[in-house]
């Protein structure tokens, strides 16, 4: 059976607890990019393949079946309910370091956590 995002989220955070080095793993990172999806971290610039991003974050739709009626005569039927992204330039996110570099002294890899208003 294929894991949840959150099953999968909980592994990695478990798996690299033992190796994170500083003591606050957490940062607040800012979006730069939207295409393709870039976030910066105190100047390190996170791309896709180093971040682990709730799926609720980005766009996505949702299956529903909704019916609405003003009367007899006039209905309308909601299939799918659109969610825009929330990662948009200039957004603040909470990120979880998970993935540390002893060379570079920082952390490689994060999880975003959620948007920071």
């Amino acid at each position: 059976m294929s894991k949840t995002f959150g099953d999968k989220f909980w592994d990695e955070i478990e798996s690299h607890s033992k190796k994170n080095k500083i003591d606050d793993a957490f940062e607040i990172g800012k979006v730069t990019s939207e295409g393709p999806l870039t976030i910066e971290i105190a100047g390190l610039l996170l791309y896709i393949n180093n971040i682990y991003i709730n799926p609720y974050l980005l766009s996505w739709d949702e299956s529903v079946n909704v019916t609405t009626s003003t009367n007899d005569n006039h209905s309308h039927t909601i299939a799918t309910i659109h969610h825009e992204s929330k990662l948009k330039v200039g957004v603040s996110v909470a990120c979880y370091g998970i993935e540390y570099n002893d060379v570079g002294k920082t952390y490689q890899k994060y999880t975003v956590l959620g948007v920071v208003e």
